[in-house]
């Protein structure tokens, strides 16, 4: 028992010797200009808080969290709310008659939603860097597969698709153009012209006993959110 006891002591001991020695450091560098420092320098790692202005006029409002584990790979993620709205309610009547049915225009202006709603999706993204040549300023871009889903209250949507993304961060803010091309299976619920994408129905019956409707989609995402400090890490 007295030697257990002796152990944490010690350990205990170290360990405010080690904060002490770090605190009392960091007092000796704000007195004393010409001494050799340590050096800090920002870790990798990113958090960000997003979401999407294109999602939002369309009736969906993403909360998108952004982990970036270094320069190289990261993953989005998170949930979102659907409002009782749609694009076609903002742009007013008559907006769904002059819109195109051809791909990459598969949104079905009739769609109607009045009831919230749930959405939930998870990206895993690789970053890189690219150089203009003319400017010869860098940039970091990405490539990312995501998966989603959206429950209507008359609706289930899974998505599946690969996005390409360009980073024009600042230091506080997240500015974010994204391409996307995914692959769309909606489940109605209640009538098969409930769905929100055009496409092309299945053979096979839902449990909802109706044709499950995919299509492929390509459309554009603008995310804008707010950046986290860095973490500071110090390099001995």
């Amino acid at each position: 028992m007295k030697f257990s006891s002796i152990i944490f002591l010690f350990i205990f001991s170290i360990g405010l010797f080690a904060q002490s020695n770090d605190s009392t450091y960091l007092k000796y560098l704000l007195h004393n200009s010409n001494v050799a420092k340590r050096t800090y320098y920002p870790g990798d790692s990113k958090n960000e808080i997003k979401t999407d202005i294109i999602s939002i006029a369309d009736g969906h409002l993403p909360i998108i969290w952004e982990y970036r584990f270094n320069n190289h790979f990261g993953v989005d993620a998170g949930p979102g709310i659907l409002l009782p709205y749609t694009f076609f309610d903002i742009l007013g009547k008559g907006s769904s008659d002059a819109y195109p049915n051809f791909f990459p225009f598969v949104t079905n202006p009739n769609f109607e939603n009045k009831k919230l709603g749930v959405s939930f999706r998870v990206e895993p993204k690789i970053y890189y860097k690219t150089e203009h040549q003319i400017t010869a300023l860098s940039h970091f871009n990405s490539i990312s597969t995501f998966y989603s889903f959206k429950s209507y209250s008359k609706l289930f949507i899974n998505e599946v698709g690969l996005a390409y993304t360009y980073i024009a961060d600042t230091d506080k803010f997240a500015i974010q153009p994204t391409f996307a091309f995914s692959y769309i299976s909606q489940i109605p619920f209640n009538d098969v012209s409930d769905v929100k994408y055009m496409g092309k129905q299945s053979e096979d019956l839902s449990s909802h006993g109706l044709p499950k409707v995919s299509c492929f989609r390509l459309y554009l995402r603008f995310q804008v959110g707010y950046i986290f400090e860095h973490p500071i890490k110090s390099n001995r």
